[in-house]
């Protein structure tokens, strides 16, 4: 395979026009690349908890490390506070999340209690959906036998699929249950992520840029025995994510509701109000996403999805996404399900302008990026992303790296809806994607760094 050099960006200007007006005005551009002002929760890169949270600032070159200085309340040394006490820190990856850990998850599920899982599954009715009981759920030597698994994923995507995915959780029948500090994992498999690493790559790029992202890996599954699948090991949003993410875990969490109407209460569901994200929802200008998001942070967010690109999450008007309401902060952007990512768009995607059809609304976005000053601060997030987070090299060696890893699962995969080869394919495919974007966003972020205008108001740069 070949490897192609990164393109760093050496100065990021900040002078970009009003999308809707064509020369708007703008702020005062900083001389170097630099970050968003972001109040952020998240760790950079991927250092398991039990070496505490990551620290330091990124490095350039090897495989799992990634170019540019670290946002401004992203991981780093603590500062001490004035009782010298340190500050608070998010910690890093759980260890089941470790970018060298390839683990073998066995689930010991009776018979009678698998049909049903497999009835289920080919009725995909996502509103009869049941938990059921796991004989023994081992990792190495850990075996736990007070768990439970059901299904997960888009029901209507299952018919395409030969694989079940599931999802286990500790604290059904046990509310302090915990397999290595964690309630749930969960095990993804879409069909169209025939690579295995979309959601890994992607969720890597959002935690390198300071934000507060899953961690992912891969996992082998066996089912009574016999060996399942390959899988994508994925952290689930909860209050365990919530507690190593965010300084303040008690905030209300909310995921958007399929068909895009509205969002469902992951925490503190015991108060069925809702007011918070109503009052979010009624937001009409950018002094109404002020007094309730943190819109630095979302920003940031949206700006990352678009450098990646992601089509169905909150940039690109899907589905998939979370809302935490952080009481230090406000409402903050958290991605989830990353794996319609990078080759599902063309290299050439418009950070700006593109929206998926059959979209479910952006309103947050719409109304950040049509004021004059806040696109400019868009643009300058996209330049963050660019340098801090997709560096060409950095990305290639994480698939190289992560492809040999997992090739042997890969290729053995009895339920897997493809070929190895299309497997391979798919990760070929990638490597390129990201040179080809790379050298695209280059080229956008230079045409609107450079005094580029949009003359025929179509939100597209036509140059000086």
């Amino acid at each position: 395979m070949r490897r192609v050099s990164a393109l760093f960006v050496a100065s990021l200007l900040a002078g970009c026009p009003d999308p809707q007006a064509g020369a708007g005005t703008t702020e005062d551009a900083p001389g170097t690349t630099s970050a968003p002002e972001v109040t952020s929760t998240s760790t950079a890169g991927d250092e398991p908890l039990s070496t505490g949270s990551a620290t330091g600032s990124a490095a350039t070159g090897s495989a799992g490390e990634t170019t540019g200085g670290e946002p401004p309340g992203t991981t780093g040394g603590p500062e001490p506070t004035t009782g010298g006490e340190p500050a608070w820190q998010p910690k890093g990856c759980p260890e089941f999340y470790a970018q060298d850990r390839f683990p073998t998850v066995e689930l010991e599920i009776d018979p009678s209690e698998l049909a049903e899982i497999e009835q289920e599954w080919a009725i995909a009715d996502e509103d009869d959906i049941q938990e059921h009981p796991l004989l023994a759920f081992k990792v190495d030597d850990t075996v736990i036998t007070s768990a439970s698994v059901r299904l997960r994923g888009n029901s209507s995507h299952w018919h395409d699929q030969k694989k079940m995915q599931f999802e286990v959780s500790f604290n059904t029948y046990d509310q302090q249950g915990r397999f290595e500090g964690l309630k749930h994992v969960l095990f993804d498999a879409a069909e169209y992520n025939r690579s295995f690493l979309r959601d890994r790559l992607a969720l890597a790029i959002l935690r390198d840029v300071g934000l507060a992202a899953p961690c992912a890996n891969n996992a082998r599954v066996v089912v009574n025995g016999a060996y399942y699948g390959l899988f994508t090991n994925i952290e689930k949003v909860d209050s365990e994510f919530l507690e190593r993410t965010f300084e303040d875990p008690d905030g209300n969490l909310y995921k958007r509701r399929g068909g895009g109407s509205g969002w469902n209460k992951k925490t503190n569901e015991e108060d069925p109000s809702q007011a918070d994200v109503e009052q979010l929802e009624a937001a009409e200008t950018v002094d109404d996403l002020l007094a309730v998001m943190n819109l630095e942070q979302a920003l940031l967010e949206w700006a990352t999805e678009a450098v990646i690109p992601d089509r169905d999450g909150a940039w690109g008007g899907g589905l998939n996404q979370y809302l935490y309401n952080d009481p230090n902060s406000g409402f903050v952007v958290i991605p989830w399900d990353l794996d319609d990512t990078f080759t599902r768009l063309e290299p050439d995607t418009d950070p700006y302008t593109y929206i998926k059809e059959g979209d479910h609304g952006r309103p947050f976005y719409a109304i950040a990026t049509a004021d004059p000053v806040w696109f400019s601060r868009y643009i300058d997030a996209i330049a963050f992303a660019v340098a801090t987070g997709y560096d060409v090299e950095v990305l290639q060696g994480r698939l190289d790296t992560w492809a040999a890893q997992i090739a042997e699962a890969a290729a053995d995969d009895p339920n897997k809806p493809f070929t190895f080869d299309q497997h391979l394919d798919q990760v070929d495919d990638m490597r390129a994607f990201v040179a080809e974007r790379r050298l695209f966003l280059d080229a956008w972020l230079d045409c609107w760094q450079s005094g580029g205008v949009d003359g025929d108001h179509d939100g597209k740069c036509d140059g000086a």
